[in-house]
Order: C-alpha cells, then structure tokens, then sequence
C-alpha cells in the first residue's frame, strides 16, 4: 500500500520517529514503563495509559479498576466505561522477522492494548512503552508540563520494536524519518501541522507490539505477536460543541525490513450501563446499536433502570448515560469500517456468536466477525434483527444487538491493509456520549464535522473569569469585562448548582436534538435588537438570546477591592486597580450549603452556526468561570453566643447532603480555632472535632469515633476556645 499523506492526518505523522540509530535496551517486564493519568478537560473525563488503554474499568477487578473511566458528566461520579481500546492483527502468513515468538499451530496475530481481567487473552496490553517516551511518575498530557518526559523537546528518537524478553533488537536505518515538530512556546509535540496543539487537551505516548506479561516466567511457548509500533494520541476540546466527546488516534508502523501483509485494526469498545464491576451493581442487560450512516457503535440500559453507585436507589432513565464510539478514519481502503460486531461479553466465547476468549476466536469472530449468526447476510456487519428475529423499526431500521444478563462488547474492523516497510497508517475515533440517543448521535456528528474541517473549531466568546465571595445567606460573583471585547459578544448567562454541577438550575428543558439545557439564574443581553429565540436556523429556535435587558453591576476596582461596594472586608485575587468589574449578589441562599456558579459568555449566532455559550469550567480550583462558594455567618471574634447547630432537631437528611448514606449538621459562627467535644446522653465522649481556619463552620457526620453512625437521641457539645466557652444540646433523629 502507497503511504498517502492528507491535510487530516499530515500533522499526525510529523511527530512519529525522528532519531535513528537508537535501541531500547531488555527489561524484565516492560510494562513496568506503564504510566496512568486523567483526561478532565470536558463534561468527560477517564484515565487512560501510555500502553493504549483508554479507560480501566477492569471487569473482574474493582479493586483493579481506575476511576475515573469514562465518567460522564464529568463530577457525577457515574462511569461507563469498562474497557475501551484498539486491536492489530494479521493473518499467519507473515515474513518471520515480522513476528515475534513462536507459532507452532499456525494461528493468526492478534494484539491489543486493552486489559479487562483473567477471563481473556485481553488480561493484559500487548504493547509496551518505550522507556525514553515514559516520564517517572504519570503519562504524559499537554496542559501539565510536569507529566512530560525529562529532555522533551530536545529529545524525541526513533524507537524500534524489541523482544523484551530475549532482548532480541529489530534495528532498521533505511527507515524513512519523519520530522517531529513542537510548540515553539511550550514544547509539547502538538497535532497540529506547525507542533502547536489543535485541542484543548492532548495526550502523547509511543508504544511496541511484544508478548505480553503471560510469557513472564510462564514457559508460555505459543506467545505470538507483530512487530508494530503504535503512537497515540487523545484530544479534548472545551465549549459546548465539543464537550461530549475524547477524539483518539492511533498511528501504526511497520519498522522491519518485510511487510505485514493482510493487517486489520479495531476498536474495542466495552462499556456498560452500569458496569458490573462495580460493588453493589448486578448483572442487567445492556442494549448495543449500531448507526452505519454515522459508522457508530453505541449502547444504553436495556430496561432504564440501574442501582446508583453514588448514593444508592436507583438512576432513573434519564441519568443513565449513552456511551459509544464513532469512527472518524480506519486504516486501509477508503477509511470506513468494514466489520462490526456485537457479542455478549460471557455467552458464547467459543462460538462465532460470542467474545473471542483467545487471541484467534477473537481475529476470527469479532474483528474480520465471520459466521456470526447476527451477521446472516455475511456482510461483516451484524444485522438489524432482537433475539426474537423482528426488525427493529427505531432509527429507520438500523440495527442493534441486546446483550442479555451482561455487560457487552461491541468491535469495530477495518478493511485489509498491507504496511510496507517503515511506512503507517492510521485509526482515529471518537469516544462520545449523550443524554439520549438523538443527543450521543447530535455529538458523534459534532465529532465527525470537526475532523472533517481539519479540526478547526467554533468558539464561544472568550469565557468571563470569575471570583466569588460568600456572606451571611449571601453569594457575591465577580468577573471581568474581557468577553464584551469579543466582536459577537451578545451577553451573559449565570447558572447555578447545589449538586457539584450535575444540574444548573431548578428548571430544564430538551432541545431537538435531545440535548438538555437549563433556565438560568440570570441573563444580561446587550441592548441591540438581538433578543428572543434565536430564529436563523430552526434546530437551535430553543436558544434564548435575552430581552435586551442589559443591567449588570459594573464598578471599578480600587485597592484590590470594589469601589462603592462591600465586600465585607475581602480583596480580590486577581483583578487589579482600574480594571472594571461586573458584580451579581445572589440572597437566595442557604448558609452552609456548598453552591457551584459558573457564568457563560454567548453570542448571537449566524446563518452557519447556531448561538454558542461557554460551558462550565472542569476544574473550579482554577481562575476561569467557574466557582464554589459556600456561604456562612461571619467567624465570632469575641465570645461564642453566636454558636449554632443546624439543623437541630436534626431530621434524617438535610440539603447539603449528597447521598441518602451521609448524614450531616453543621456548627456554625465558630471563631478560627475551636474544639468540639461530643458526649451522648450517658455522658460518655463519643466524638472529638478540631477547628481550625477561615470558615466559621465546622461538619460532624454523626458518627462516633469508631466511625460507627450514632443511633437516634439527645447529645450534648461542649465549645471551646480562645475566645471563650460554650455548650449546647443536639436532638438527632434517624
């Protein structure tokens, strides 16, 4: 196969292999170079690992597992993914200096970056780092400088796959070099054409095709595997396109003197509604369909109902998220899939109707899915057909698998390809979610058209930066006017949550697409005759563009704080003198309770594109839109008579509780230093609290020292601290 470049993939191959000449020296265990670390950018977040493992949800291990592993939303604390990655196989007939180990029974080639547990050939990666590419502690991402190897950018060399347990090195310097560039600001080797990032978030890493850690020790004399090598990468964007989904890419090399002839790549894609890994969480049945218009892969709960892991009871249909993969570009042919199949993950693994159990059944039945039973017309594609033989009728007849009983896999394959020497080819796909099946399918397409446009994304205006400051039933926010500079500025929305972000508002609604969207708390929008639903383009009329009302509070900042304002003896961080400043005081608050803010900056939209707004920042620790506040009575500075319990009597739950297991009340008005001695009615001490910082409240969870919860009764608090002594009592019932 010619090695063609595109506009798409040219910057995927600048980075690939720069240095020749350089060998990797034997290991013991080479997967000893495996490091972890977490994608968070977006409303998805998952680990991942520098050996092609894009999430680990470890199905016969929780204690294995990894969170978080496709968590979505992002802070929900609900993951759904099992074990998502890609397989490289080829059939027997390969040139010997292509392969590793032996094959006595002539079996095809089958290696994946993927470890789901002991169940499988999949209980362990089959491709190993390269040490030089490994930093010490974590694998490697862009927006964490400290993660990267030591030496980058002036080091990046021209690894070549080794036997890592004979120390057998395959050294080819006829190779053809690739240029690798890097970010001239920053130096991390971006996607993009120039070595500049195209995504918000990047991940890099180089990996070797090698046996796998069964042939550790074991004697295993059929291990087999392909020299190849694997660079991937991840990408995240921030903004609500694109904040649904981790787009993956994953370049293979042949770097021997013989081409692999025959080659296919796939994804393996497991997720589960919920996994069943999970403690607590039993085996249901979990739905798999497959859109080939789209080209993608995805799934739900069959029956709408899960336990919820977080705060246990059920999740209803509406927070069980829909999980998939759409793939954007296959090796080989014209990029499309080829082959798509859906097994159960337990039923059947040594038949053509089930997950391959060892590395043939799997090349065989799920990656080129030969005589698979769902597959009755023989096309590689399993068919539109449920258990009972009836066509699916949804989505205009296209088809879906049920796995009953059980998580599922679902594979998709490639067409047939052959890598010459020194030359690759290349997957990519999207691992992308939604709140229902027109909203995954909405962003699979958002998935699809960003790489169809090279990548070049739509933005919002520039996100406002935000500072809050909490008082006595008070929430005061403060941001900058840089996102009025924004020539398609049309104004501001601010959203609140009391669930660490899972809802942003007390009312919501669905757009078309299925999408859910929530009222604001308040909305600014500039005085130009922009206003109402947003009329150009009738999939985005739901969009609310304001009513001319433009009435913020806007002063100047003086001393590190507001001019003309109060905010009660507090400076701010980060605005500075004469800088003008937007201000919004929330009273609609309850002390003690923790609220997340965020405040979106949107424009008005065109004929092209509907109206964008900034979604909520990941991380609120950061400077950016979005922030925690609790707010609170001042801390005593005298005696303490302004000491309280809430709620007291305490009765069974309270609002800033988050599951139906935590119990919390809150001594509240505590000076900076205090200690908080707990007796039960028999007098006997069962808790022991030390107070010390800025808030003036301090939590007890009502337990005891043994972390044993307390039973229902009257307890009584001793109080004291430099500024004096209090008691009280406190009625508990459960």
């Amino acid at each position: 196969m010619e090695l063609k470049f595109s506009v798409k993939i040219f910057g995927l191959l600048l980075f690939f292999f720069a240095i020749p000449g350089i060998v990797v020296q034997s290991q013991t265990n080479p997967m000893s170079y495996k490091r972890w670390n977490k994608m968070d950018i977006n409303k998805v977040a998952t680990t991942f690992d520098n050996a092609g493992m894009l999430c680990n949800g470890n199905n016969q291990s929780y204690a294995l597992a990894r969170r978080p592993s496709f968590e979505y939303p992002q802070g929900s604390g609900l993951d759904w993914g099992t074990c998502v990655a890609v397989v490289v196989g080829a059939p027997e007939n390969q040139d010997p200096e292509v392969v590793g180990g032996t094959n006595p029974d002539n079996f095809p080639y089958l290696d994946g970056t993927m470890d789901e547990g002991p169940a499988d050939f999949w209980n362990e990666e089959h491709f190993a780092p390269y040490p030089e590419f490994v930093n010490p502690n974590v694998a490697s991402v862009s927006t964490d400088p400290s993660s990267w190897p030591a030496g980058w950018p002036k080091f990046l060399p021209n690894y070549y796959p080794e036997d890592g347990i004979n120390g057998v090195n395959i050294e080819n310097n006829s190779l053809p070099q690739v240029e690798i560039k890097t970010d001239p600001e920053t130096g991390w080797p971006g996607f993009g054409e120039d070595g500049k990032p195209v995504a918000d978030q990047e991940t890099f890493s180089v990996m070797y095709g090698w046996g796998g850690t069964d042939q550790l020790g074991s004697g295993n004399s059929k291990t087999r595997w392909l020299h190849t090598q694997l660079m991937m990468r991840g990408l995240a964007w921030k903004g609500t396109l694109y904040e649904n989904f981790i787009v993956w890419v994953f370049i293979v090399r042949n770097p021997t003197t013989k081409p692999i002839v025959d080659m296919r790549m796939g994804i393996h894609a497991d997720f589960g509604f919920v996994p069943a890994f999970i403690p607590g969480i039993g085996y249901d049945a979990d739905r798999h369909y497959y859109d080939p218009k789209l080209q993608l892969a995805y799934g739900w709960d069959d029956d709408g109902f899960e336990e919820d892991p977080v705060s246990g009871g059920g999740l209803p249909p509406e927070k069980i998220a829909w999980a998939g993969v759409v793939a954007l570009k296959m090796p080989g042919g014209d990029g499309k899939v080829k082959t798509y199949d859906a097994t159960h993950f337990w039923k059947g693994q040594t038949t053509a109707s089930g997950s391959g159990g060892d590395p043939e059944m799997y090349y065989k039945w799920n990656l080129l899915n030969l005589d698979d039973p769902e597959d009755s017309d023989g096309d590689g594609i399993d068919d539109d057909f449920d258990h009972n033989g009836v066509p699916d009728a949804e989505e205009g007849g296209q088809g879906y698998y049920l796995a009953d009983g059980a998580d599922g896999l679902q594979v998709l394959g490639s067409d047939k390809f052959t890598l010459q020497p020194g030359e690759m080819d290349t997957l990519i796909f999207a691992t992308v979610f939604g709140n229902s099946e027109k909203d995954i399918k909405t962003n699979a397409k958002r998935a699809i058209t960003l790489y169809q446009n090279n990548w070049q994304v739509v933005k919002a205006p520039p996100a406002p930066k935000v500072e809050a400051f909490a008082g006595d039933r008070k929430v005061v926010l403060v941001w900058g006017t840089g996102s009025e500079s924004d020539p398609e500025f049309e104004g501001y929305k601010i959203y609140r949550s009391q669930d660490n972000g899972q809802t942003w508002g007390t009312e919501s609604f669905n757009d078309f697409e299925g999408g859910v969207h929530y009222i604001p708390l308040q909305q600014y929008d500039l005085v130009d005759g922009v206003k109402g639903n947003y009329r150009t383009l009738p999939q985005y009329a739901w969009f609310y563009l304001g009513n001319d009302s433009w009435n913020p509070l806007r002063f100047q900042v003086e001393n590190d704080t507001i001019k003309g304002f109060n905010l009660n003896g507090k400076k701010l961080k980060h605005y500075k003198n004469g800088d003008s400043v937007n201000v919004f005081i929330d009273n609609d608050v309850i002390n003690g309770v923790d609220y997340m803010y965020y405040i979106a900056a949107y424009d008005s939209g065109n004929a092209v594109i509907g109206p964008l707004e900034n979604s909520a920042a990941s991380n609120p620790a950061e400077f950016n839109n979005t922030v925690v506040v609790r707010p609170e009575v001042p801390q005593s500075s005298g005696n303490l008579e302004n000491v309280r319990v809430v709620p007291n009597p305490y009765y069974v739950s309270e609002i800033w509780e988050r599951g139906r297991n935590e119990h919390i009340i809150q001594f509240v008005g505590l000076p900076q230093e205090a200690t908080i001695k707990i007796f039960n009615s028999s007098g006997e001490l069962i808790r022991t609290l030390y107070h010390k910082g800025s808030s003036s409240i301090e939590k007890w969870d009502l337990k005891n020292e043994f972390k044993q919860l307390t039973s229902s009764g009257v307890y009584f608090y001793y109080i004291e601290s430099p500024s004096g002594n209090t008691t009280g009592k406190i009625f508990v019932i459960l």
